[in-house]
């Protein structure tokens, strides 16, 4: 059933393929479709990247076409002297062309630079020096191709994206919220990926298993979204207050009893130290950081048909009383109930807490000078470490968002929007792109560069995406996730007015989730 316009409703503001093969000759062509069948033919065979995928389609249009171009072989060797062979073979192909069709229809096809309209979000510390890094190395593929890049905050993106889906002025190319996939995917207004480009770009295997999971709408068959990069959590802390608790990172860690322990430790032999830092109700990912203890409790959000609500069971909830708890055991800051996750981030980059939850863009805030934006910290900075999620009942799971890329059916130019996506996801451009605004690869390819396999801090979310799980790819999670958010929050306001010594009840903790699931069980009607 098409979703209500309602279901799409913007969650809260938050931080942040090879071508297709050549088109057959028509058996009696005209002059019109000569022409384009030129362009086609020029357009694809000039894109190096498509060599390997087409090889033996080219050599096939190559051995018909060379016998006509015989007599241009002086002025074509003249001409492609100092070419690439890739653009060698393209420029010949053309020229063979000439003989076909006449100079006419030639000169008409010659193809003309090309525009792909890109949207993208204020992604890491310098998001258009980035993103600048990309467009030069596409360039330096695809000359023709100008990308025209407009950075939109995180704010305006749902609604500038939703208007342009629905008919108004948009771009060809769009970074996307994982969580937005489906309910844009829903209102048809995203191309779908062929599975030859998919299988070009690796395949659904070469993507993170939980990135993979948001490419599309659930249940429809097509791929409208390819994941671009992950935002995966682990648990981040300093190895030189650890190491006055005399405890390994694996025993202290392992697990949610082991981790509760160390953090009462830590309280005692680092009393300036808080032991745990996190958000508390106004933060945009209140639900992110919740959901892994449901996970690690057994729990889920939905079942498994996208029905019905579970995050009200009562694996459920034991989750998310124990993250709770934490606070009301003196465990945590005193403050967290006010921070926000850029100010928790602070406090342990001032050397101010034990541990946070955090991604990998902390890795640059570490390493970064503090007169360019890093932390101030040398001892923080020095002494960072990461860990997995400590393991509940259930297991270990962490949750794993990031961004996609869509192109958008409105978009004039899908062939190069599709060269622009395709570079975006190819290894080298992975690689460069998340170490330069603080995430993970969303290609596995692209992970296994040693970048990132020989660099320890890097190793943890290695394994953390692998282990990772995230939300339901259906329309409804537009309205899902600001539900489930706002009894979270409620949660916290529980915890705030109970006395500092006195965790929350699990009595409590449900009537929110009871609250929530209630109203997430009419959206799934």
């Amino acid at each position: 059933m098409f979703p209500r316009l309602e279901h799409l409703a913007p969650p809260p503001t938050r931080r942040p393929q090879r071508g297709t093969p050549p088109a057959a000759t028509p058996p009696q062509a005209n002059a019109a479709d000569q022409a384009a069948f030129v362009r086609s033919v020029s357009s694809r065979l000039a894109d190096p990247s498509r060599a390997a995928h087409q090889g033996s389609q080219r050599l096939g249009i190559w051995r018909h076409l060379s016998a006509a171009g015989a007599a241009l072989t002086r002025q074509r060797s003249l001409a492609l002297r100092h070419a690439s062979a890739p653009l060698r073979f393209a420029a010949a192909t053309a020229l063979s062309l000439a003989v076909l069709v006449g100079p006419a229809a030639l000169a008409a096809a010659q193809p003309a630079p090309t525009t792909v309209k890109f949207w993208f979000m204020p992604n890491g510390g310098d998001p258009a020096g980035a993103l600048q890094a990309e467009i030069d190395g596409f360039n330096a593929i695809h000359p023709d191709i100008t990308i025209d890049a407009e950075q939109v905050d995180w704010g305006s993106a749902f609604t500038r994206i939703q208007t342009a889906i629905l008919g108004g002025d948009g771009p060809c190319v769009t970074q996307m919220g994982t969580t937005w996939v489906p309910g844009f995917s829903a209102m048809g207004g995203l191309r779908a990926y062929s599975p030859d480009e998919i299988t070009a770009a690796g395949g659904p295997s070469n993507f993170v298993a939980a990135s993979w999971a948001t490419s599309g709408l659930a249940g429809s068959g097509t791929t409208t979204a390819l994941p671009w990069f992950a935002d995966v959590r682990a648990l981040a802390y300093r190895k030189d207050v650890l190491a006055q608790t005399g405890m390994s990172a694996n025993a202290a860690f392992s697990d949610w009893s082991a981790f509760e322990s160390t953090l009462a430790k830590v309280k005692q032999v680092a009393p300036d130290v808080a032991p745990f830092a996190h958000p508390g109700k106004n933060d945009w990912n209140v639900w992110q950081n919740g959901v892994m203890w449901i996970w690690g409790a057994g729990g889920d959000l939905l079942n498994p048909g996208y029905t019905t609500a579970v995050f009200n069971s009562p694996a459920a909830v034991k989750g998310i009383t124990e993250y709770a708890g934490l606070y009301g055991k003196g465990l945590t800051s005193a403050d967290s109930l006010e921070l926000n996750s850029s100010q928790t981030d602070a406090k342990f980059g001032d050397g101010k807490a034990f541990a946070i939850i955090s991604g990998p863009w902390n890795i640059s805030n570490a390493r970064t000078p503090a007169n360019k934006g890093g932390w101030s910290n040398d001892v923080a900075k020095q002494n960072l470490a990461f860990a997995q999620f400590p393991a509940g009942p259930g297991g270990n799971y962490t949750f794993v968002g990031g961004s996609n890329l869509a192109i958008l059916n409105s978009c004039p130019n899908p062939g190069a929007a599709l060269a622009w996506v395709q570079y975006l996801v190819g290894n080298e451009s992975q690689v460069r792109y998340a170490q330069a605004i603080g995430m993970l690869p969303a290609v596995q390819s692209a992970q296994a560069d040693p970048a990132f396999t020989t660099d320890p801090l890097y190793s943890v979310f290695l394994v953390a995406a692998a282990n990772g799980k995230t939300s339901a790819p259906i329309a409804q999670w537009g309205q899902i996730e600001p539900t489930l958010q706002e009894q979270l929050q409620g949660v916290w306001d529980d915890v705030a007015n109970s006395p500092r010594n006195t965790p929350v009840s699990e009595e409590k903790v449900k009537a929110h989730l009871d609250a929530a699931a209630r109203a997430v069980d009419t959206y799934l009607r």
